[in-house]
């Protein structure tokens, strides 16, 4: 029997909040040591907890602001770097499915039909196969982890240049603005390589449980429009 357990993007990302919380706590502590020269060892355990405590309360808000001022679809090119059809569905069947020893190309092509070149067709038959194994553990997981690893580094991204700003108006010298921004696109950089991996593997592992077998209630199906909303859960 299909799990009915709700895995759909929003419930995700939902259950992501904590991860990207705590990534803003060890942010602030991080840019508290850079703002007023705190030495580590100054940050005693509690110290750090009452700090902890204060902003994971404070920060929820914050942290969905800062994740949806950049759509999912710019979200992609910030991880990918492609303009035009940044998704990695995109590039499901050229790409990622011949790179990925799992995956019998064979067994994928009889339990799902004839593979689309196009990439915008590629990507909303890869969502229709995903919406049939939603619930798979492998999906799931890969599924979260990327979409996680995703909004770090948008959000790492968006501070960039906004902390060194907020430094330069509050009076603090260059050498720290420049130290912080650093530290953001050092993030930035790490977690988009991070979304990159999970979410090729997003993809590849849906079309390696395609592949390992015929799933209950689907059949071969032609790529749909490509005004489905496929794009919204990568």
């Amino acid at each position: 029997m299909k799990d009915t357990k709700d895995y759909s993007s929003k419930t995700l990302k939902g259950r992501n909040l904590a991860w990207l919380v705590a990534t803003l706590v060890l942010d602030v502590l991080v840019l508290w040591v850079i703002a007023f020269h705190t030495a580590i060892d100054d940050l005693t355990p509690t110290t750090v907890a009452v700090i902890r405590a204060s902003l994971t309360a404070l920060l929820p808000i914050p942290v969905l602001i800062l994740s949806s001022l950049i759509s999912s679809d710019h979200k992609a090119i910030l991880v990918f770097w492609r303009i035009k059809n940044p998704l990695p569905g995109a590039r499901a069947f050229s790409v990622h499915a011949p790179a990925d020893h799992r995956i019998d190309l064979a067994k994928l092509k009889k339990n799902v039909g004839e593979f689309p070149t196009a990439e915008r067709d590629q990507n909303s038959k890869w969502y229709g196969l995903y919406k049939q194994v939603d619930s798979d553990a492998s999906v799931v997981d890969s599924h979260k982890n990327y979409l996680l690893f995703r909004d770090i580094a948008a959000m790492s991204l968006l501070l960039v240049p906004t902390l060194p700003l907020v430094l330069y108006f509050s009076g603090f010298d260059s050498t720290r603005m420049c130290i912080s921004a650093a530290w953001f696109l050092g993030q930035y950089l790490v977690t988009a390589f991070a979304a990159r991996t999970t979410g090729i593997r997003f993809v590849q592992n849906v079309l390696a449980v395609h592949a390992s077998r015929k799933v209950a209630g689907s059949k071969p199906t032609a790529p749909r429009s490509a005004s489905t909303p496929a794009s919204k859960n990568q």
